[in-house]
């Protein structure tokens, strides 16, 4: 076990795991700045007003925080429609970065180089974006600002007390199922290998309750911490979101890690295997001569 350990540590430190999952998390933390604004962007196609989405941003948000965001909601909604299409490019295409920076984590956990076209592994990173900020939108609400949503919603609706408390009751179960078939899915296409999907099933268990665990308790820790310290003024709700991206992004290649080193040790025990048969029919063979 220990002898184990030991050698799963190595990996990690050869594979440069930290280092990845700071880069990852630097640019999808990056990325989310242009997919809001394109969700912001359609808002304008539906039948909710500008005062809807802004109220909701605002209720949402630390006080700090609302003056820039209502700036960046009625630029949105009177810039000219004409430019909906490239916003909506241009947009997609920034935020595929993160994804690129996490295809380069994975890649280099599963000893495999990248020789896909890179317009085709953009435009994938375009999709596998979206995906993965619906997933953190939901792990984020639903674990780090579960309790204060809730909080709120009773505090304005009592009468969707009994239905949020359910929800948020059953939270947890939820985003870790959410996040299990999500990390399923970027641990089976994202690298530039080919694996089945039950293979990753280990990795992607292990991580989405890690992340799960961790984001509870952070929540707990954020309650406490936004309340007693000022360390970083108006900067404080920033780095706390940081630090959560990165631990996150960590735990995520940690369960690629997972995938990959028993990977390893399991084809060799099967070549192993396979050898020691091999000889033992070799040896019967000549015994029955």
């Amino acid at each position: 076990m220990i002898k184990t350990i030991r050698g799963f540590m190595k990996r990690l430190n050869e594979d440069h795991v930290g280092a990845y999952a700071a880069q990852s998390a630097y640019f999808i933390l990056l990325s989310f700045i242009p997919f809001v604004l394109l969700v912001v962007t359609l808002v304008k196609y539906t039948p909710l007003t500008r005062d809807d989405v802004y109220s909701v941003l605002i209720n949402m948000l630390p006080t700090e925080f609302q003056s820039y965001v209502g700036g960046i909601v009625n630029e949105i909604f009177y810039q000219s429609v004409a430019y909906m299409p490239i916003t909506i490019i241009t947009t997609l295409w920034s935020a595929g970065k993160g994804i690129a920076a996490l295809t380069n984590g994975l890649n280099s956990i599963y000893h495999v180089t990248e020789t896909r076209n890179y317009i085709i592994n953009r435009l994938r990173g375009m999709a596998y974006t979206l995906i993965f900020a619906a997933a953190f939108l939901t792990s984020l609400v639903l674990l780090v600002f579960g309790t204060r949503i809730q909080n709120k919603l009773t505090e304005h609706l009592p009468m969707v007390a009994r239905v949020t408390s359910s929800i948020m009751g059953m939270r947890t179960l939820i985003t870790t199922g959410v996040l299990a078939v999500l990390f399923l899915v970027l641990y089976k296409c994202i690298p530039n290998r080919k694996a089945s999907f039950k293979s990753q099933c280990p990795g992607a268990l292990i991580s989405s309750l890690a992340w799960s665990i961790f984001s509870l308790a952070f929540s707990m820790y954020l309650d406490i911490a936004l309340a007693a310290s000022n360390m970083y003024g108006s900067l404080t709700m920033i780095v706390f979101i940081m630090i959560w991206m990165y631990f996150c992004m960590w735990i995520l290649l940690i369960g690629a890690e997972i995938n990959a080193y028993f990977e390893d040790k399991l084809r060799k025990l099967q070549n192993a295997a396979i050898e020691h048969f091999m000889e033992n029919k070799e040896t019967n063979k000549e015994a029955g001569k």
